[in-house]
């Protein structure tokens, strides 16, 4: 009986929250949009030159011009391993990107490196112009990493405290509890906790994103949810391009099957884009027959979403932010803007045969 109200009671919340997605959807496309063009792109400045090896980033590896068009910034980040693991009779792998960095680790790292350094390069720039260095605001749930990523990272680069908008609550379990704890034990801006009535009350949340806007008129830089930004999605790029050299080095096995969750959909969109790269280069790695990327949402109503709409891959939603669709197209545009071969073709054809999304309601749960 209970089993079945849990279940019953998610259907009903994802319906619900399906149908306040469809009436706030322009809202939330128009918004969104101005957070990703408010991060951009830039070229770094001579302090992260002289600062940062080209040889620690993958992308620059194996593309070495874009080093002079993209500013980035290890954030004390190294190479992560693989290790084989084993559970109940299966083995498998894991790229062990929590120890990514050791001042906070996991994939935040790689999508903050690039979104950082553009920030950091752009205020240096506006400075020596005479004018206002752009503020920063990122955006979150009560439970973020990202929040407190970004909160980290930015202190260790001498970037100024960033202002949060906590959009919406989380449930008050121990994860959530110790990134809220964690967030507020650092540095921070001013603070916008304009809850919205739920975690998927999604009309509210609207309404809360709208008080952005006045900071996007100001020029200031908002690091939307998740991220999920050209320059973050590169730096997730560099993620795939380094398994690659891992597999190509013999290191591990070059997988058949890459399992991620997925949230605002930048990791996931970093690592199709990653894959068609790879192909395009040659590296000897995502050469299964069978190869796939599993991505298993995080969020009850993106879930229900892709379950019934095929919200990441439908050409109607191409043009919806957080969507991979949306977030692989503008990915890849960035990439040949900056000097980089234009892969959106591979990219799509990856996302399109060689993607599956896990939505079953008793694996997403609720969000939060």
């Amino acid at each position: 009986e209970q089993s079945r109200f849990v279940s019953t009671h998610m259907l009903s919340v994802a319906a619900s929250a399906a149908g306040a997605l469809a009436l706030s959807l322009p809202t939330f496309v128009v918004l969104l949009r101005a957070m990703e063009r408010s991060v951009g792109l830039a070229p770094p400045i001579p302090s992260q030159l002289a600062g940062e090896s080209a040889e620690a980033c993958a992308l620059f590896r194996h593309l070495p011009a874009l080093r002079l068009r993209l500013a980035w910034r290890s954030l004390g980040a190294v190479r992560t391993p693989v290790h084989s693991c084993g559970l109940n009779g299966r083995s498998f792998l894991v790229k062990r990107e929590d120890l990514a960095s050791p001042a906070y680790g996991g994939n935040k790292v790689r999508t903050l490196q690039h979104t950082l350094a553009v920030l950091e390069a752009r205020r240096a720039r506006a400075v020596a112009e005479g004018g206002a260095a752009p503020g920063m605001l990122v955006v979150g749930s009560g439970g973020s990493n990202q929040v407190v990523a970004t909160a980290v990272h930015a202190a260790r680069l001498g970037l100024p405290p960033p202002d949060v908008a906590w959009l919406s609550p989380d449930e008050p379990d121990l994860d959530n509890s110790l990134n809220m704890l964690s967030a507020l034990s650092l540095p921070l801006g001013g603070r916008v906790t304009a809850w919205g009535a739920s975690a998927s009350g999604t009309l509210t949340l609207a309404a809360s994103l709208l008080g952005l806007l006045p900071k996007l008129a100001r020029g200031e830089v908002v690091f939307p949810i998740g991220a999920n930004t050209a320059a973050g999605v590169l730096g997730q790029v560099g993620a795939m391009l380094e398994l690659a050299e891992q597999v190509a080095a013999g290191e591990c096995a070059d997988p058949g099957r890459v399992y991620l969750p997925v949230g605002s959909a930048c990791t996931l969109s970093g690592l199709v884009l990653g894959v068609a790269l790879a192909r395009r280069l040659g590296l000897p790695a995502f050469r299964a027959s069978e190869f796939e990327l599993v991505g298993v949402p995080i969020h009850n109503l993106f879930a229900a979403a892709e379950r019934t709409l095929r919200l990441h891959t439908a050409a109607p939603f191409s043009a919806v932010p957080l969507t991979v669709g949306h977030t692989v197209r503008e990915g890849a545009a960035a990439l040949a803007q900056l000097g980089g071969p234009d892969v959106t073709a591979e990219a799509l054809a990856v996302l399109e045969s060689e993607v599956r999304f896990v939505t079953r309601p008793d694996l997403v749960g609720l969000y939060g």
